[in-house]
């Protein structure tokens, strides 16, 4: 591709996602794979974050707030992490999530 070429339909993506990609595991190997590189290149912590919809009222305030640093062992808090997923699935009538071997913590 070259810079002057034409910019693919912006719906190219979802459509691959919907239909040409859609019982493949392809996204989530691309994403795992750059996750990994950029921890491999110490660009992120190895950290998890879950969010989710939940909607809070803003207090930007930038006078009032607590500086406190939290100290966790990666390792540690990934077992705590996947033993509280399992038992919420197990909870739910769901099946064990398969475990993902390309990604190594490293603390």
């Amino acid at each position: 591709m070259k810079f002057k070429d034409a910019v693919p339909h912006h719906s190219t993506i979802s459509w691959n996602r919907q239909h040409r990609f859609k019982d493949t595991n392809i996204f989530q190997d691309i994403f795992d794979g750059i996750v990994l590189l950029a921890m491999n290149h110490k660009m992120v912590g190895g950290r998890v974050l879950f969010t989710d919809s939940t909607h809070l009222k803003a207090n930007a305030n930038k006078h009032k707030f607590t500086k406190q640093e939290v100290k966790v062992d990666t390792r540690e808090y990934f077992d705590d992490l996947n033993k509280a997923i399992e038992e919420d699935r197990i909870k739910h009538g769901k099946k064990p999530l398969k475990e993902v071997q390309s990604i190594q913590i490293r603390n």
